[in-house]
């Protein structure tokens, strides 16, 4: 059923220090969860909206309820990439499903 409700694999992605190889660090992107997901396009009244608050919407994420995804993460599917747009929201506030708006990273 999992497969059903949530058909897409998504890759999420946090900013860490990676050895450089040098004895330092620099900041990075690493993958930290690999989950299933379901990716949304807004309607058209949402885009209109979120452009109108400043704050662009490309995608909705829907997963499984977790609590561990952060607005300072990443998110990869299909080859794009998206950063956070918004706090992840408890649909229904039941902790079954949770929704995150996000925004494409331009030549992320």
């Amino acid at each position: 059923m999992l497969n059903d409700e949530f058909p897409h694999t998504i890759t999420v992605w946090e900013q860490r220090n990676i050895p450089d190889g040098g004895g330092g660090y620099e900041k990075g992107w690493a993958a930290v969860i690999e989950m299933k997901g379901f990716m949304d396009t807004p309607t058209s009244q949402e885009r209109y909206e979120a452009q109108r608050l400043n704050n662009p919407l490309d995608r909705y994420l829907y997963y499984p309820y977790r609590q561990d995804i952060a607005t300072t993460m990443r998110i990869t599917f299909e080859g794009d990439t998206y950063e956070v747009a918004g706090r992840p929201e408890d649909q229904g506030g039941m902790h079954e499903i949770i929704r995150l708006p996000l925004r494409m990273v331009a030549n992320g």
